[in-house]
Order: structure tokens, then sequence, then C-alpha cells
């Protein structure tokens, strides 16, 4: 178990730097507007903008980049509406860390399940096996994963898992730029809330909107 924790540390850590630091994202200019203003308020005439200071002080996410600690049990927790989809639990993305650089979060998987063969219009993606055995599709390439496993996959390839071990299986993802988390969002729920599954239809709806196609194997 230490030497799995200790692998995931060291892939999550390389996944951060690698799309923290890639030219590939420019700094989003979404985080610099609000301070540049800021700063041109208070010069310009102190009196009058604290008070519409005050009316924004709780915006969507910080105004800039900012580090933050998860413990285990702490995230984001979605279960996805379809069946035997899972939970989900977003844990590092733009709401909580005002980066618009990258997402991470975790999936679980149940027995058989699949996450379907789909690729992303606007994302590369990282995903390390945490827990379980099963099968990874790279376009036409079915290869085993294990525990340790990492798959890098960059935006318009065709990929999918599947979980063929007898327990649960969990995986970790990492995309830059963010996305995929607000497709969790409207792909599950809450714990407790009333949902129900999603028609066919449904998905395809919300795999539109987010930059997502599926198709058969």
């Amino acid at each position: 178990m230490n030497a799995s924790i200790r692998s995931v540390a060291i892939s999550l850590t390389l996944a951060a730097l690698l799309f923290a630091c890639s030219d590939s994202f420019p700094p989003s200019t979404e985080t610099e507007a609000p301070t540049t203003t800021s700063v041109q308020s208070e010069s310009e005439a102190p009196a009058e903008p604290q008070s519409s200071q005050v009316s924004d002080a709780t915006p969507a996410r910080p105004e800039s980049p900012t580090a933050i600690v998860l413990q285990p049990d702490e995230g984001e927790v979605l279960l996805l509406r379809r069946p035997g989809g899972g939970k989900v639990t977003i844990k590092v993305d733009p709401q909580n860390t005002g980066s618009m650089r990258v997402a991470m979060g975790t999936q679980q998987m149940s027995l058989g399940y699949r996450i379907p063969l789909h690729r992303h219009e606007h994302q590369d993606e990282i995903i390390f096996v945490h827990q379980g055995k099963g099968k990874a599709l790279l376009d036409q390439e079915e290869v085993d994963v294990e525990p340790g496993t990492t798959i890098y996959i960059p935006r318009g390839v065709w990929h999918g898992v599947e979980n063929t071990s007898d327990e649960e299986a969990e995986i970790i993802w990492v995309v830059a730029p963010p996305g995929l988390e607000n497709f969790f969002r409207e792909a599950g729920a809450p714990p407790g809330a009333e949902a129900e599954y999603l028609t066919p239809e449904q998905m395809e709806e919300i795999n539109r909107k987010h930059g997502i196609t599926v198709r058969a194997r």
C-alpha cells in the first residue's frame, strides 16, 4: 500500500507540473482581469469601490491560483446517473483552486463496469489505475492495466477502460485544461439527491455540450 500511495503521489505531482508549466496552455486572462480591475478601482476612487468590492467578495472561484490540500475524504462527491456508474470525486478544479490549467479527481468502477469508448475535443487526459485490474482501449489497441498503470491520452484519441477484476476498481484522472469535471456535474448528482437515471438522449446531449464523442467498440 505504501508503494501504491507513493506511485500516486509521484504521478500526480508529475502531471500537475507537466500541465502547469506547459506552454500549450497560456495563463488564463480570466484570472488576470479581476486583479487589474481591483487595483485600478482602489487607486482611482477608494471610497465608492469598497462597496462594490464587498458585493463581489464571494467569487465563484479564487481570483488567482491558490495552493490547497485535500484529505482522503474531502472533495466534491457525485454519483453517476447511469446503471453501475459508480462514484466520482472532484478533487482539484477551477472552483477550489482558481487555476484554469488543470482538473483532477477519482472515479470508482463497480465489477464489470466499462467507461465507453470516447474521445475529448478539448482536453488531454492522464488516467492512473489506483485499484483493481482491467483493460484499456486506445484507438484499436487493447492493453491490460493494473494498480500503478499510467495512461496518457491526447485530445482526440479514442479511449475507454473496463473493470475486469473481481473487486471494485478506482482510477485517478487528470485533465488539462479543465472541463471533464463539469461533465461529471451534469452526468451525476450528490449523494442523497433525488435523481433519475439519464436517458440515452440526455447523455448524448451532455456529451455534446462538453466536447465528448462516444462510439461503440
